[in-house]
């Protein structure tokens, strides 16, 4: 398949200014915003692009869960997804993406184990496994974790 046969899913662009060191002007469609890479200790104008990058993974979490207990059940509640970036601090570790859902309800266990494969096929969770393994946490309700799953 040739590149011009391709769908393209999604457009960005990043424009640093020769005057701005490391402050970057970031476009998706008609949105702008700011992504900076601070030095340490200062405040930045924005996330950097690695966080930005967290953002897309957990936002798209959150999203797609939402969309189909929407169109599956009326009970999912709030759903919170934190994202965190790990390196290793030893050579030849692995670097890893953890990803926590937490629902404030909870759901049916045939249900949950649904959701927790709908997890790990959202739009960004596939797209960063070409490059990175993300594990996942998952809460069912306001308890404890119940439930993880890792992808390499």
């Amino acid at each position: 398949m040739s590149p011009e046969s391709d769908r393209v899913v999604a457009t960005a662009r990043a424009t640093l200014l020769a005057t701005s060191r490391l402050e970057t002007e970031v476009r998706a469609g008609e949105f702008v915003g700011r992504a900076d890479d601070p030095r340490a200790g200062t405040r930045g104008a924005g996330p950097t692009p690695t966080e930005y990058l967290m953002m897309a993974l957990a936002s798209c979490t959150a999203i797609t869960l939402r969309g189909y207990a929407d169109r599956k059940y009326d009970y999912a509640g709030d759903i919170t997804v934190d994202v965190a970036y790990h390196e290793p601090r030893v050579v030849g570790g692995s670097r890893y993406l953890q990803r926590t859902v937490r629902l404030s309800e909870e759901i049916p266990e045939e249900d949950f184990q649904t959701m927790i494969n709908i997890v790990e096929r959202s739009p960004v969770t596939l797209l960063l496994q070409f490059a990175w393994s993300v594990r996942t946490d998952i809460t069912n309700g306001p308890g404890e974790l119940a439930a993880s799953a890792t992808r390499a």
